[in-house]
């Protein structure tokens, strides 16, 4: 195929080829055409040995050879590379067999590129093809940072708290020149900013690595310029939040007046990066002769300096994977640096990984892409484990392809293995880069899958800067005049009134990041209500219980209460059933309640469900309808004697009816009141009720009399008697009187006799001394104007008929005259004249003065 497309370039345009060179000795100034080997077009020669230098027309630019074509006898025909003008010059690579050298390009300062090729007398074959082109080499730039606010520390990472603002600064150091180069920032959080300045920040804790990158004009080798050599990979640790877990009160809800303790709590937490590389996908492992497949993943966590120093620090390289033929395989680790380690070295016959799809130990079902079951398989640096081959157990049942039968075929099982070939080879590795499994498939009629692999490391080499812990530096609760103690970082709080109250733990951390955690704590409402009546029943039957309203205590409870549709009362026969919110009186029993003389009712007046309650009672009382029997009439007798007549116009002093209405009854339990009208009684009501004493305004004036039980205005009886004034009856002749009560219904009568006697009141009286002046014994005599039988007494002295007193003190005296049968009584007023017997005035109260008693100065 060569030859018949060199032919046809050959016939369209010879002058094409002007440029181009065929291998040979000599050296050559090319920026175009095209470099073959010494056939050209045909196949090159047997025991060559060329050497052939390519340098750029013009200075400072760069040879670029891009193969498009290679093919030389394996291991025996083999182009070798210099960068330079001799073979002499470093080599950049030697190649044969089919393996492309790719693009091969000269970084000396020359430009040239030097190539040596070598056949040995045996075989030849097609040879090579490859653009020639020149290109100006990139200059070296170096990025770095000028400024930076804030400042890094002592270890040189920027220290900030989430959303806090960074600003850097930076240039380049440039080879040749920085004229119109461009600026990029990388934030390694997978934004950037263009210009020398930038402005950013992170919300997400953890571990940045911000670097600048530079790209000039020169477009020959990257359409994009080129690129800085550096990272200057600056540390940017965002501080984590302050773990607060049991900041906390010990009661989020009070009850009013109630108090808690909140206790702050504050933990740092640690931003730990173990540098877990991400698992790779899926790869099928399709049956092939020979056939290579290969899974990376990258690793890019470590310093780029970073090497594997020590076996141990490799902790496992893990596959999930299951495959029918653990014979037909090969297993190899390559680090980023090209070292390479056998893990598995075909051995262990037809042994199965995992649990494949498979019909029997040599599956010859390729064809089938069913995947199987994975197990995890590890390779670890320990070297007194099996390895694979040595780790297969025999006798295992397996389901053959989709079932039900099976077979029986050897196996390994999960687990840690060694190596076949000590880890030890990857030592000096560096870490970062990319890590590859690969897997070569030796023999036909098996497939299988690799899952997922990884590749872990012991996180003790990790750079110090990618995990950090900050430091609290000061804690405390803001000030609050509710909290009434503190104690380290415990307070006692005690809210002043109901409502929402938040109190503030503050924390400080040593990136200068301060974190708040608030603590809100739920006041009820106050408990506001009235003590509730005890409750009074008159039961005139004298029955031991009785039906009660406790609702009668609902509105007397609730009155002070300003939002009474916020609390609830219920009703308890206990004071453990109240406080314990248990076996409440429902409101339909409550209103219709069967209690008995002297039971206490508790009630649990709460706030809505909060728990929050105060509990008030009161007690049931029956009480008996008060005796009350019939009374006398109150009569005044108006003798008239004197001709000074009353015109039935008398006072009556009702408090005489007082002891009759009460009976045997105490005067401390129950209260008499008058009532001029039966409707004004039964009501009781103050105001209407009649004071004594009064003066009647008609002949005869009906008076109602109501006793009531002082602790229950409802429970009285009444009764009614009349005032009646009248006239003495004339009787003549003394004798015996007999008098018939007559049962109006009946007619019954049943007699009753009395006996006239006359009796005349006294008309006047005249009091005489009939002692000296002054007489150790004062003497009075009363005398009296009237016909009838007389008795009298001196002050409030007894009564007596002998009309003297003796030995009467002196002073005013009052003296009083009645006939016996006590029809009208007089009086009249009598001094009597004295001297003390005594006078010491020696100012001790007692007879410091003298004076004559009963004498009056006039001036």
């Amino acid at each position: 195929m060569k030859l018949l497309l060199s032919a046809f370039f050959g016939l369209v345009c010879f002058f094409t080829f002007a440029q181009d060179i065929n291998m040979q000795n000599g050296t050559f100034t090319r920026c175009s055409g095209v470099l073959f080997d010494s056939g050209g077009n045909s196949d090159y020669s047997n025991n060559e040995n060329f050497i052939l230098t390519i340098c750029p027309q013009n200075a400072g630019q760069t040879i670029k050879l891009d193969f498009t074509s290679f093919d030389t006898q394996s291991t025996e025909d083999v182009l070798t590379f210099f960068d330079g003008q001799t073979t002499s010059d470093p080599t950049i690579g030697s190649y044969s067999g089919t393996m492309s050298p790719g693009i091969i390009q000269a970084t000396s300062s020359s430009g040239c590129i030097t190539l040596q090729f070598i056949s040995n007398a045996v075989t030849n074959t097609n040879g090579w093809a490859a653009n020639i082109s020149c290109y100006e080499p990139c200059q070296t730039i170096i990025s770095q940072i000028d400024s930076a606010v804030p400042a890094p520390n002592t270890d040189g990472y920027i220290r900030v708290c989430p959303n806090q603002q960074i600003s850097l600064t930076g240039s380049g150091q440039f080879g040749t020149s920085g004229v119109r180069a461009s600026y990029e920032w990388d934030f390694g959080d997978g934004t950037t900013q263009n210009g020398q300045t930038a402005t950013f920040s992170y919300t997400t804790p953890g571990v940045y690595y911000v670097n600048l990158n530079i790209s000039d004009t020169n477009t020959s080798n990257d359409p994009s310029g080129c690129k800085n050599s550096n990272l200057i990979n600056q540390v940017v640790q965002v501080s984590t939040a302050i773990d607060f877990m049991g900041t906390a009160a010990v009661e989020a809800s009070l009850c009013f007046g109630e108090s808690t303790t909140i206790t702050g709590v504050a933990n740092e937490t640690p931003f730990l990066t173990l540098c877990t590389p991400p698992v790779s996908g899926v790869t099928f492992l399709p049956d092939g002769n020979g056939a290579v497949y290969e899974t990376s993943i990258v690793v890019d966590c470590f310093e780029s300096s970073q090497t594997l120093d020590d076996i141990n620090h490799l902790s496992e390289i893990c596959l999930e994977m299951e495959h029918s033929y653990l014979g037909d395989l090969d297993i190899d680790i390559i680090s980023p640096s090209g070292q390479s380690v056998r893990l598995h070295n075909q051995g262990g016959d037809s042994a199965n990984l995992g649990i494949p799809w498979a019909t029997s130990p040599v599956d010859s079902q390729s064809s089938v892409l069913t995947a199987g079951q994975g197990f995890n398989y590890c390779f670890v640096a320990n070297t007194s484990l099996p390895t694979l081959t040595a780790g297969v157990q025999a006798n295992g049942t397996f389901v053959a392809g989709n079932g039900p039968a099976t077979y029986m075929d050897s196996f390994v099982s999960a687990g840690d293995y060694s190596s076949l070939n000590p880890l030890d080879g990857l030592l000096g590795s560096t870490l970062n880069g990319s890590w590859t499994i690969r897997v070569t498939d030796n023999i036909s009629s098996d497939n299988g899958y690799i899952f997922s692999w990884v590749i872990n490391f012991d996180p003790l080499i990790l750079p110090p800067n990618i995990s950090f812990t900050p430091a609290i530096t000061s804690e405390g609760w803001d000030a609050d005049n509710t909290i009434t103690n503190t104690s380290g970082n415990t307070i006692t709080v005690q809210p002043p009134s109901d409502g929402i109250f938040c109190y503030t733990y503050r924390v400080m951390d040593d990136f200068g990041c301060e974190y708040t955690k608030d603590v809100c704590i739920e006041v009820f409402p106050e408990l506001i209500h009235a003590n509730p009546n005890d409750l009074l029943i008159c039961d005139p039957t004298g029955a031991t219980s009785y039906v009660f309203d406790l609702t009668q205590n609902d509105p007397i409870i609730f009155a002070p209460n300003p939002n009474p549709a916020d609390f609830v009362l219920t009703y308890h026969t206990s004071q453990a059933e109240a406080d314990a919110d248990t076996n409440p009186i429902s409101a339909t029993d409550a209103a219709a309640f069967t209690g008995t003389n002297g039971q206490v009712i508790y009630g649990r007046f709460e706030y809505l469900n909060s728990g929050c309650y105060e509990t008030v009672s009161f007690m049931l009382n029956l009480f008996s309808a008060p005796s009350i029997s019939s009374l006398g009439d109150l009569i005044f007798c108006d003798d008239s004697i004197d001709g000074d007549d009353t015109n039935g116009i008398v006072e009556f002093d009702l408090s005489t009816k007082v002891s009759e209405v009460l009976g045997s009854q105490s005067s401390s339990a129950y209260a008499v009141k008058f009532y001029y009208d039966q409707a004004a009684a039964d009501l009781g009501v103050s105001g209407t009720d009649i004071t004594t004493p009064i003066a009647n305004t008609s002949n005869p004036q009906p008076i109602f009399a109501r006793l009531e039980n002082k602790l229950n205005i409802d429970c009285y009886g009444t009764t009614s008697f009349q005032l009646i004034v009248n006239p003495l009856p004339v009787i003549t002749t003394e004798g015996t009187y007999t008098v018939l009560a007559t049962n109006i219904s009946s007619g019954c009568r049943i007699p009753a006799s009395t006996e006239v006697v006359s009796s005349y009141p006294p008309e006047s009286i005249g009091v005489a001394i009939k002692s000296a002046l002054f007489s150790d014994n004062n003497i009075l005599e009363v005398s009296v104007v009237g016909t009838g039988i007389y008795e009298y007494r001196i002050d409030f002295g007894p009564w007596q008929q002998e009309t003297t007193f003796t030995n009467v003190r002196i002073g005013d005296h009052i003296i009083y005259v009645r006939d016996l049968l006590n029809c009208n009584e007089i009086s009249q007023k009598k001094i009597v004249i004295g001297y003390p017997k005594f006078f010491t005035p020696n100012g001790d109260g007692y007879h410091d003065t003298w004076n004559i008693i009963g004498m009056t100065v006039k001036s």
